[in-house]
């Protein structure tokens, strides 16, 4: 048995291909073939009258037509409606056909919540707009629900509140399911300390461009990589000028092997008040399979260490990792939720074309289990006191789901609701860093260069092109 369906798309000059291509890949698991023959699917349609008919053919399974009633004279809607009813008519030929139906049905795309916010009062029972044009479960779109209702109070209303992220992709390690540009700090140690200038200088540019924007910082994030991989007296610089923000500061703290009493003091002089320290799983075979470089016992140390010190904690924990089955999930989510963290981020594992364990082969657990793993999460969680607040999705997801981050009452994280909902405008510092000036319904981006040389060879220009961005 293998893989062997081939995706051919015909389309004009509406281009349709990036959203419906999603449909079919979403559907790859399930488009096993018995022989070693090519086989395809494609769409065509055409346009006359007020009537856009769609054409789906396949070798296999045959072929069908949809029409569709729509006015071109307004080109935005035209797109819009005939780009959804081709998601949909391709949807319902492949569930029909391969008699399976997707948790998010035809819903493409990183941010499921901005489509409920967007239905906004147009639409009185969203949850039932889902399922229905959508072929949403019933289970996702109450999900989508509950993490836009867990965000109200919390989501930013004011354009003049914005976010603060720095990036330090730096690692002990590289984990085999990751395909982050970062870099294993040993091989850029001598390096670090330009590194950390550069950053510094940047943060400079960031300040003058919030001061004569007149920003104001509502929350703080700094990422990677694992940033307490460069340890703590470089971390402390970097750290230190945003200690005057005075709010929401998050740190990735998520190896703990990269964390000890320096690093915790580290985090506390600098203002830090949240922390992510992840096992990703408790059981130590999975962890060496995956490169994590520290043991289970090493994460309970580290949590303890950070829960000493009264950080705010979030734990993530990833469902489908290799070699482990649904009691595996379960042990670990049970062992942590013993902690009583105030955030777990329950993750599905999503192979990049990066990462090592895509590179090596390796399949993705599909066909049910990991959807009993993350089932098992969102009723044990919701049983324990805690709330879906955010969540975003990523293509190659094993059994097509999502990542959710859950919180204790009032435990919601500010930046992750921004960053996912696109409600504040990011300053992002660091190589590879993401700028987001967010203006009404308009977003535009400014990234730093992602490589690590790169970035500190071309600081200058970077801060200056950031300055241009910010319309300064």
């Amino acid at each position: 048995m293998k893989e062997s369906i081939v995706v051919r798309l015909k389309y004009r000059q509406e281009n349709y291909l990036n959203d419906v291509q999603d449909i079919p890949r979403a559907f790859s698991p399930y488009l096993l073939i018995d022989d070693n023959a090519e086989h395809f699917l494609g769409w065509d349609f055409s346009y006359c009258d007020g009537c856009f008919t769609l054409i789906i053919e396949s070798d296999i399974w045959g072929k069908v037509e949809k029409k569709l009633q729509v006015n071109q004279n307004d080109i935005f809607e035209y797109k819009k409606q005939t780009k959804h009813f081709i998601k949909n008519a391709l949807y319902d030929f492949l569930s029909e056909e391969l008699q399976i139906k997707l948790p998010y049905g035809s819903l493409t795309g990183v941010r499921p919540t901005k489509l409920y916010y967007e239905l906004g009062e147009k639409i009185e029972y969203k949850e039932k707009y889902l399922v229905e044009n959508y072929r949403l479960s019933k289970e996702k779109a109450d999900l989508i629900a509950h993490c836009v209702k867990n965000q109200k109070n919390y989501k930013n209303d004011d354009p003049s509140r914005v976010g603060f992220f720095l990036n330090i992709p730096f690692c002990p390690t590289k984990c085999k399911y990751c395909s982050f540009i970062s870099t294993e700090v040993f091989r850029v140690k001598n390096k670090l300390n330009e590194y950390v200038d550069c950053v510094k200088k940047e943060i400079d540019g960031a300040l003058e461009i919030m001061n004569k924007k007149g920003y104001s910082v509502r929350s703080v994030y700094v990422g990677g990589g694992t940033p307490t991989s460069v340890g703590a007296p470089l971390l402390k610089e970097m750290l230190l000028p945003l200690k005057a923000f005075n709010v929401e500061f998050t740190v990735e703290a998520g190896r703990p092997d990269t964390i000890n009493d320096e690093i915790v003091s580290c985090l506390s002089e600098c203002g830090v008040t949240r922390v992510s320290v992840n096992p990703q799983t408790l059981h130590d075979d999975t962890l060496v399979n995956i490169g994590r470089g520290h043991t289970v016992k090493d994460f309970f140390n580290a949590y303890e260490l950070m829960k000493k010190a009264g950080f705010s904690i979030n734990v993530d924990l990833i469902c489908g990792l290799p070699g482990e089955d649904v009691t595996f999930f379960k042990e670990s989510l049970d062992g942590c939720l013993i902690l009583r963290p105030d955030n777990l981020t329950v993750h599905t594992l999503s192979l990049k074309r990066g990462s090592v364990f895509t590179l090596e082969g390796f399949q993705k657990n599909e066909f049910g289990q990991v959807k009993e793993m993350v089932d098992y999460a969102h009723k044990t969680l919701f049983s324990n006191g805690y709330a879906p607040y955010y969540m975003y999705r990523q293509k190659n997801m094993a059994d097509n789901l999502e990542n959710t981050g859950y919180c204790l009452p009032g435990k919601q994280c500010l930046y992750n609701i921004d960053m996912m909902e696109e409600s504040a405008t990011i300053l992002g510092v660091g190589a590879g860093a993401m700028s987001k000036m967010i203006e009404g319904n308009k977003i535009e981006r400014f990234s730093s260069p992602k490589g690590f040389r790169e970035y500190i060879e071309r600081i200058d220009k970077t801060i200056f092109d950031k300055k241009s961005f910010f319309n300064l």
